[in-house]
C-alpha cells in the first residue's frame, strides 16, 4: 500500500493525466452541479456556457474509437444532438441533466442498445429515467452529502436503491443488468459516499471472476467496504486538502487514478502510431 506522500503523488499525477486526456470537455462537473440544484430546489439551471461545453464534447466525441461507423454513428449522433438541442434546458426532469454524462461515460451500453433495438430512443430513455429518479428523490436525499470515510455503510438501504435502479435501467434498456450505469448515477447523487467502479477495475481487483460476470449489489457493497477500509488509513486532513485542491471528492480522484491504471488504453487514446523502420 502507498505511504501518504506516495498516495498524494499518485492522485496528483493521475489527475493531471486524466485532465489532459479526458477532462477537456468532461461533463461530470455539470452533472454533479445539476443534481445538487435539483435536490435543493427541484430545478436545475442550464446556462449557455454549459451548452457550449456539451456541444464541444459532441464535436470531439470519436464514435470510431468504440467501433461505431457510418450510418450507425450518424444515427446515434443525430439523436444525441437532438436531445441536447431540444430537451436539455432549465427544468425539473433530472434525466436530461445527467444524460450527457451517462451517455458519454457509459457509451458501450448505449451502443449496444442501438445495435440490438432499432427503435431505441434516447429522449424516451432519459425522460423515463428522470421520472423514476424523481420517485426516489427522498431516498437519494438520504445519502446526499454523506461522506464514506466518516459514516457507516448502510448495506440494506444501498442494496435496495441499487437493485431498484438496476431494474429500471434493465426495463429502459434491453433487459440486461446495468450495474455500471447504476453506479455512475449513485455517484453523481452523492460523490463523497458512493465510489465509482467499472468492469476493468473490478476485474483488476478480482471483484469478479471474469469479464462476463455482472457486478451486483453484493459486489458493490464489497467494493464500498474495501475502499472505505483502504482510504481510512490515510491522513484525513491531507485527503481533504486534495479534495479542495482539485475540486473533486477523494472517491472521484481515486477513480480517475484507477481508470488510468486499469481501464484506459493509453496507446489508443493518444493515437500513437510509430513505425520504427522510419525512425
Amino acid at each position: 500500500m502507498f505511504e501518504m506522500d506516495e498516495f498524494e503523488c499518485w492522485i496528483r499525477a493521475s489527475h493531471e493525466m486524466f485532465e489532459c486526456l479526458e477532462g477537456r470537455y468532461d461533463v461530470y462537473p455539470l452533472a454533479t452541479l445539476w443534481v445538487n440544484q435539483w435536490l435543493d430546489s427541484s430545478i436545475y439551471v442550464v446556462q449557455n456556457e454549459h451548452i457550449a461545453r456539451i456541444n464541444n464534447l459532441i464535436d470531439d466525441f470519436e464514435y470510431t474509437v468504440f467501433g461505431v461507423y457510418g450510418k450507425q454513428a450518424e444515427k446515434i449522433d443525430k439523436q444525441f444532438r437532438s436531445l441536447i438541442k431540444d430537451f436539455l434546458r432549465t427544468g425539473e426532469n433530472i434525466g436530461y441533466a445527467i444524460a450527457p454524462y451517462l451517455f458519454t461515460w457509459n457509451f458501450q451500453r448505449f451502443k449496444k442498445y442501438f445495435i440490438e433495438d432499432n427503435s431505441f430512443d434516447l429522449n424516451s430513455y432519459f425522460n423515463e429515467l428522470g421520472r423514476f429518479l424523481d420517485s426516489r428523490k427522498q431516498e437519494i436525499k438520504h445519502f446526499r452529502g454523506r461522506k464514506m470515510l466518516e459514516e457507516e455503510i448502510e448495506s440494506g438501504r444501498i442494496e435496495k436503491l441499487f437493485n431498484d435502479l438496476n431494474n429500471k435501467l434493465k426495463e429502459l434498456g434491453i433487459g440486461h443488468n446495468e450495474p455500471i450505469g447504476v453506479i455512475k448515477i449513485l455517484h453523481v447523487c452523492s460523490p463523497q459516499y458512493f465510489p465509482l467502479i467499472d468492469n476493468d477495475i473490478a476485474k483488476a481487483f478480482r471483484l469478479k471472476k471474469n469479464k462476463r460476470e455482472s457486478l451486483t449489489s453484493f459486489h458493490y457493497l464489497k467494493w464500498m467496504k474495501s475502499v472505505q477500509s483502504w482510504l481510512s488509513k490515510y491522513d484525513k486532513i491531507k485527503i481533504e486538502k486534495l479534495e479542495t485542491e482539485f475540486g473533486r471528492s477523494i472517491l472521484k480522484l481515486v477513480d480517475q487514478a484507477l481508470y488510468i491504471m486499469c481501464s484506459l488504453n493509453l496507446k489508443k487514446r493518444v493515437g500513437l502510431k510509430v513505425d520504427v523502420d522510419e525512425i
